[in-house]
């Protein structure tokens, strides 16, 4: 048996609309992004005394993906992408990609819309490749690779 017209929801409109929560998760997690990008603005990662080093780093000797991470976002909030990059190219390449998956969530929870993305499935898979290879080819102790490790020992 078929609905009646009147029983049909529109496409879209299945969604429930954002509660407090959600508005309430949103703006803690703006202001937990805003403060640490303001702490990172402001003082040097190694300037906190906080931040742990790598554990990977220091049980295998090896450098993850995210080595250098933490200075290459500092770098960037300073306004020197170009040394920001120097210490982790990843993190400047792999921004866009984050701001607009961080557009696309905003949208499907607030605005009950989802913003396209074509190749969706595609393009994740090419950073986690991406990463993957970066990762074993920044530990390649040849001198050519140099570039892609940070400028100091962590």
């Amino acid at each position: 048996m078929s609905k009646s017209p009147e029983q049909e929801l529109p496409h879209g409109s299945d969604r429930q609309p954002p509660t407090r929560r959600d508005y309430a998760k949103f703006v803690l997690g703006v202001a937990a992004v805003a403060g640490f990008l303001t702490l990172l603005a402001v003082r040097h990662p190694t300037d906190y005394g906080v931040i742990p080093s790598c554990p990977f780093h220091a049980v295998t000797g090896l450098l993850c993906p995210g080595c250098g991470s933490m200075r290459a976002a500092h770098y960037l909030m300073t306004g020197r992408p170009s040394t920001g990059l120097r210490y982790n190219p990843l993190v400047v390449l792999v921004l866009p990609l984050l701001v607009f998956s961080t557009v696309r969530w905003f949208g499907s929870v607030f605005i009950a819309r989802d913003i396209p993305f074509p190749g969706q499935t595609t393009v994740y898979w090419t950073v986690l490749i991406v990463f993957l290879v970066f990762f074993v080819v920044r530990n390649i102790p040849l001198e050519l690779f140099d570039v892609l490790r940070p400028p100091i020992s962590l």
